[in-house]
């Protein structure tokens, strides 16, 4: 197929056969498109940034590399399933074969393979001109067909999707194309192969609901109309209309409901960098591995360590994935409506590996900042399970003064968030390493730091309660809470909680982030190359034995023997007392203040 450039110049050159054609004027703002070099390239207004529908063909050509298409299954056809009544001129029937002789398709739905930044890709494009862009049973049975040609050839599926919804003419046959698609779909992930899907405008209906929300990957073009409800039906359900930007991809984004909104003249070049990062190729090799990590800890106070754990200048989860990585690609959202922003979870490159990160964001600004929402469990979990679905490791960062407990979390359902967070990281297929970059607190941090390698950086702090919350309960003030809970990163390394500590430069990492960023990506390079070595069955029994004997116990002889001297030597002791209390009592033997004297 030729590139996109020659096939819009061809259409405007056919439009200049036209005598005494009005300039071509942009459809939102009224702009004049003439000379316009981006109208010409992508059909994108110069002026507003309004983007022109493309058909399926022009689709095809601006995404894949010039001269890769092959089109597959165009003969696959099924005019009218149910035969539907009507007369001859304006029957169902004589309706498809003039949108066929209208757009030169023969259904909505074009597939093909071809190539995308030198990445083989099956390819399919749902094009509204052609009724809509709705499904029906041949565009169900192309979609099916697409992702199953994918899954032999163990190729990454890119789709395009301009919909309306489902082909009313075919009634429930074309409802069932929904299940028909899913279920393809649903093999071909099971091998770990990527897909990816781009909304444009506008994409709408049963398709929405069912195979377009099913992409590991949501892009979407800007100011596109997307959502499940058509435009018109959304109007008539709210009183006082819509208010401005709703139903858009920008807002969709905002909710967490896609990963990006992604403008038509960087589109290819997005789609290329994600599938750079979504080949299994990119392995570090074992002899990266490297030397052991650091376990030598410059001693610090414990409460020392929780305040630069804490310091306002220290590196957050965000800054620290941005250094360690080449590239980063950010997955927004649950895809259930919300998207906490104290979580960042994406897919990035670092040296040469693809890898999934998690990172907990905590503001430095405020003692309690960055709560963690269920939103933001259930989104790490979802790219806990995008890692492991696609073989890539995961790696999480964790900083956080705690999980939300308000109210509103409690009715979201954050206890389930938390444990369904914590079962994604327990079993997930891939190698797993979890970092404690700064105040790793109670059940949020577990959360995300049950992996197959954990370390912690010299400052960091993993506590079960913050100390000043412990001292109200305990006796004593935080400092010294702090020395009881065993919290800092060589009080982990001994308990075996920890496997290594990553070095700090000079007093702390919030002295220099550049060189903090480098000695972590050290240390998890390093570890996943170790992991890499392993072989998966081997890694996961390890895992599970790690995680399974934890705190030591003893059997039924000698735990009857502990318990009992323990019981005794409490006895003892509660006698002692009572016996030096009446001993003192008698003699008045008492300091002038009412205390004992020692």
């Amino acid at each position: 197929m030729k590139g996109l450039r020659g096939i819009l110049g061809k259409r405007d050159e056919e439009r200049r056969d036209v005598p005494e054609r009005e300039a071509e004027r942009c459809l939102s703002c009224g702009a004049s498109l003439a000379g316009s070099r981006l109208y010409e390239r992508f059909r994108v207004c110069h002026a507003c940034g309004f983007h022109f529908h493309l058909t399926a063909q022009e689709r095809i050509a601006s995404i894949l590399d010039v001269g890769t298409f092959h089109e597959d299954d165009r003969g696959v056809s099924a005019i009218d399933p149910l035969s539907f009544p009507g007369d001859r001129r304006h029957s169902y029937r004589s309706r498809v074969i003039q949108e066929q002789r209208r757009t030169k398709l023969t259904e909505a739905v074009m597939t093909g393979r071809g190539a995308i930044g030198g990445h083989d890709v099956v390819i399919g494009v749902v094009d509204f001109a052609f009724l809509g862009g709705s499904i029906g049973v041949a565009a169900g049975e192309r979609l099916a067909r697409a992702f199953e040609r994918a899954r032999a050839r163990r190729l990454p599926v890119v789709l395009v999707c301009s919909t309306s919804g489902t082909r009313m003419q075919e009634g429930l046959l074309a409802l069932m194309q929904g299940p028909r698609i899913a279920v393809a779909i649903e093999r071909h992930g099971r091998e770990g192969l990527p897909y990816v899907c781009v909304l444009t405008d506008p994409t709408t209906g049963s398709a929405y609901a069912s195979f377009i929300n099913l992409a590991d990957v949501l892009l979407a073009e800007p100011n596109a109309l997307v959502g499940y409800a058509a435009l018109r039906a959304l109007e008539e359900s709210t009183k006082n209309g819509l208010p401005a930007g709703a139903h858009t991809s920008e807002a969709h984004l905002a909710h967490g409901l896609i990963d990006a909104v992604v403008p038509r003249p960087r589109l290819r070049g997005t789609l290329a960098e994600l599938l750079d990062l979504l080949d299994r190729r990119n392995q570090l090799s074992g002899s990266q591995a490297g030397r052991p990590g650091h376990v030598l800890h410059t001693p610090q106070p414990a409460w020392r360590q929780v305040q630069l754990s804490r310091h306002a200048n220290r590196p957050t989860a965000r800054e620290l994935i941005l250094r360690m990585t080449t590239t980063f690609f950010e997955v927004c959202g649950d895809r259930s409506g919300v998207n906490d922003p104290a979580i960042v979870a994406g897919i990035g490159m670092i040296e040469g590996e693809a890898a999934v990160f998690v990172g907990q964001v905590r503001p430095h600004d405020g003692e309690r900042g960055g709560l963690i929402a269920p939103a933001g469990f259930r989104k790490a979990a979802r790219a806990i399970r995008l890692g492991s679905k696609l073989g890539l490791p995961v790696v999480t960062l964790v900083d956080t003064a705690g999980a939300d407990p308000s109210l509103a979390a409690e009715e979201a359902g954050q206890g389930n968030a938390i444990a369904s967070c914590l079962a994604a990281m327990l079993g997930a297929a891939s190698p797993t390493v979890a970092v404690i970059t700064g105040e790793g607190n109670s059940e949020a941090a577990m959360a995300l730091a049950t992996a197959d390698r954990v370390l912690m950086l010299d400052n960091a702090v993993y506590e079960v309660v913050r100390p000043e919350d412990a001292a109200a309960v305990l006796e004593g003030g935080p400092a010294e809470v702090a020395e009881r809970l065993r919290l800092t990163s060589h009080d982990c390394l001994r308990l075996g909680i920890v496997d290594h500590t990553v070095p700090e430069p000079g007093e702390g990492a919030h002295t220099d982030h550049a060189e903090a960023a480098a000695l972590l990506r050290r240390a998890v390079v390093r570890e996943l190359a170790r992991l890499g070595r392993m072989r998966s069955k081997h890694r996961l029994e390890r895992r599970y034995a790690r995680y399974r004997e934890f705190g030591s116990t003893h059997g039924w002889l000698r735990g009857r023997f502990e318990r009992r001297w323990a019981h005794l030597l409490d006895r003892a002791g509660g006698a002692f007392d009572r016996l030096r209390g009446r001993t003192f009592g008698r003699r008045g033997d008492f300091s002038e203040d009412g205390g004992i004297p020692v």
